[in-house]
């Protein structure tokens, strides 16, 4: 059981397989993504001082 490597190499490989599969692709996750990049930007930008043109 402890020493049969290939086993518990090939549950590792199904469980995680199987985990990644589960989470899927949802464009609410995408879109709020989105927004809180944008939001971290314009945070960004508000914060770092703007050059003066002469």
């Amino acid at each position: 059981m402890y020493n049969n490597v290939s086993s518990a190499a090939g549950t590792g490989a199904a469980a995680s397989g199987g985990a990644l599969a589960v989470t899927g692709f949802s464009v609410l996750w995408l879109l709020l993504g989105a927004f809180a990049l944008i939001a971290v930007g314009t945070a960004i930008a508000r914060i770092v001082p703007r050059r003066r043109s002469r």
